[in-house]
C-alpha cells in the first residue's frame, strides 16, 4: 500500500471532523481528486459497452458527496465521453462493477469489505474517505483530515483492477506498513 501526502489549508484543520467529506472544503478537495483520478487512470478499452457509452461515476452508501459531485461533473466529459453520476446500493454489485469509478460513503465494515470483494478484478477505482478504507481492500483512500490528508493508495488492487495510473502520483508517495 502506498500513501500519498497532500497538505491543505490550515483552515480546514480547524474544521475537520471524522471524515474528509464532513466539511465543505473536504468535500470540494475529494471531488477534485476523483475527478483527477478520472482524467489521469487508464481503463481497458473493452470496460466500455460502445463509443457513446458514458463514463460512470456511481455512488455507493450514505454519502455527502452527491451535491459537489453533480455539480462539479454537470455536461462533464472525461476521454470524450460524457459522464453519468449514479447512485448504486451495496446489493446492486453487478451494476456497480460496470461503474469506471466507485465513491462508497459510510458503511459499516462488513458492507464494506463485501463491496470492495466484490468489485476485486473489476476495473472499477475504488475511493472513499471510510477510516481503513484501503485495508479493507479499497483502492483510494482519502485519509485523515485537515492539514493532515493523505491518500492510501492500494496498488495490490489497482494492479489486480487493471487500471493504469501515472507514475508521477507514485513517484510522490511512500510506502506504508
Amino acid at each position: 500500500m502506498l500513501a500519498l501526502c497532500v497538505s491543505l489549508s490550515p483552515s480546514l484543520r480547524a474544521e475537520a471532523s471524522g471524515h474528509l467529506s464532513d466539511t465543505d472544503l473536504g468535500r470540494k478537495v475529494m471531488v477534485d481528486y476523483i475527478v483527477h483520478f478520472a482524467h489521469h487512470l487508464q481503463w481497458p478499452i473493452e470496460v466500455f459497452s460502445g463509443s457513446a457509452a458514458p463514463f460512470r461515476i456511481c455512488v455507493m452508501g450514505e454519502d455527502e458527496l452527491v451535491a459537489p459531485l453533480t455539480a462539479r461533473l454537470h455536461r462533464h466529459r472525461v476521454q470524450g465521453r460524457l459522464v453519468a453520476l449514479e447512485q448504486v446500493n451495496d446489493g446492486e454489485m453487478l451494476r456497480a462493477r460496470s461503474c469506471q469509478i466507485v465513491v462508497m460513503g459510510d458503511m459499516d465494515a462488513e458492507r464494506m469489505a463485501k463491496a470492495v470483494g466484490a468489485l476485486e478484478f473489476f476495473p472499477v477505482l475504488t475511493v472513499s474517505d471510510v477510516n481503513r478504507f484501503a485495508i479493507l481492500g479499497g483502492m483510494v483512500e482519502f485519509a485523515g483530515s485537515g492539514a493532515d490528508m493523505a491518500l492510501q493508495l492500494n496498488k495490490t488492487r489497482l494492479d489486480r483492477a487493471e487500471l493504469k495510473m501515472g507514475n508521477s502520483l507514485f513517484r510522490l508517495s511512500r510506502q506504508v506498513n
